[in-house]
């Protein structure tokens, strides 16, 4: 309905095309987590050559963050940022980096594989905010540690990452034994 082939084909050409595009317009001084995602959401809504602002206005798509909700054990989560439409929503995780932290798998990946979040989705995102090191170096550490992490070898896992070389791709197999494609991106934010 929307023009586009299937969900992966929406992430793609929409989502992640409209993150991308926002990270070139706004601010990039470091700051806290929900600081630096609020500036792609700002951006995002209100921003007309954002891809996703005339489904936003047209309210077709509709944008969430800081998303409060229950596990299935009655585990309060709080998702970061959502795009919802009619079929699917596509939940991403914010992580601020200053390096390739455990904590970006502890408290952001597992939460697809255990199912806390994106459990009825079959693709995810995990996005990075670097804020100190060396970007290329902790995008490879946290790819080929993501290897540990219920790893499964798959067409998607293998598919460049569209629209920035600073992302990866990756397919895991969840508690549930379902599959969840997780998008990883990565945005330099650094003192000024």
């Amino acid at each position: 309905m929307l023009g586009f082939n299937s969900k992966q084909d929406m992430i793609e050409k929409l989502y992640l095309k409209s993150i991308v595009e926002s990270y070139n317009r706004i601010d990039k001084v470091i700051s806290i987590e929900n600081d630096i995602r609020d500036r792609f959401v700002k951006d995002i809504k209100h921003d007309s050559t954002s891809p996703l602002y005339k489904w936003i206005q047209l309210k077709i798509i509709h944008i969430h963050w800081e998303i409060c909700t229950f596990t299935d054990s009655d585990e309060l989560g709080r998702m970061d940022l959502s795009f919802e439409t009619l079929g699917f929503d596509f939940i991403i995780e914010c992580k601020r980096l200053k390096g390739a932290s455990k904590k970006y798998f502890d408290d952001g990946l597992m939460r697809f594989i255990d199912l806390k979040y994106a459990k009825d989705d079959e693709h995810a995102a995990m996005m990075g905010f670097i804020v100190a090191g060396n970007k290329g170096r902790i995008i490879r550490a946290l790819k080929s540690s993501s290897l540990n992490y219920s790893n499964i070898d798959s067409v998607f896992a293998n598919e460049i990452f569209p629209h920035t070389k600073d992302g990866f791709k990756g397919s895991h197999k969840r508690v549930n034994d379902s599959i969840i494609n997780i998008y990883n991106i990565f945005f330099d934010f650094k003192e000024i």
